[in-house]
């Protein structure tokens, strides 16, 4: 696999890691604007581009985000949606997720990637293992970026698909149903790369 093509992997797991890791403030909803980024979200849910470019994104409209974020994913007893893999994952499945939690914790992560308030998420939540994937795939050595694959077999794919199905079926709002669809055309294209 090209060096480009390991730098576009770690920026989409970057932009979604940024999605699903809090709120999203001003300065993110700018970088959803552009256009590139708006139509990649159009072509997987009709209707996000409009979204992302078309509303007034003033406080109120910020707050309405936050709100939606708030809904479905930090109040999960109303909507079910935890954004931890171990509330998806069977015993068995998280058994090797603990060990990488700690390798996670333990890594100094770029800080021009990651949000400061990554370090305070448990190792298993969604925005964490995004951001992680996209370090390895961000990394100069060329036998990191290999490990991508197995990070996204052994964190993502045990769960992804029982939180995506309850994510698509939750919510209304065309930033996290665009947002749900790419990560599941990120995956399949991964596993096609095998």
């Amino acid at each position: 696999m090209s060096s480009t093509t390991y730098s576009q992997k770690a920026a989409i797991y970057a932009l979604l890691g940024r999605i699903f890791i809090s709120e999203l403030d001003r300065q993110s909803l700018e970088a959803l604007q552009e256009q590139q980024i708006s139509s990649i979200f159009e072509k997987l849910h009709s209707g996000s581009q409009k979204y992302l470019q078309d509303t007034k994104w003033d406080k109120e409209q910020i707050e309405q985000l936050a709100s939606d974020y708030c809904h479905l994913f930090i109040l999960p007893q109303k909507s079910g949606l935890s954004l931890r893999a171990s509330h998806w994952m069977t015993n068995e499945e998280s058994a090797n997720l603990t060990q990488l939690e700690s390798i996670i914790k333990g890594l100094d992560l770029d800080s021009s990637v990651v949000n400061a308030s990554l370090a305070k998420l448990p190792g298993d939540h969604l925005g964490v293992l995004l951001y992680f994937v996209s370090s390895v795939y961000h990394s100069d050595d060329k036998q990191i970026q290999k490990l991508g694959t197995s990070l996204i077999q052994l964190s993502l794919l045990p769960w992804i698909l029982r939180f995506n199905e309850k994510l698509l079926t939750s919510t209304t709002n065309p930033l996290y149903l665009a947002s749900g669809k790419l990560l599941l055309e990120l995956l399949d294209f991964e596993g096609l790369e095998e």
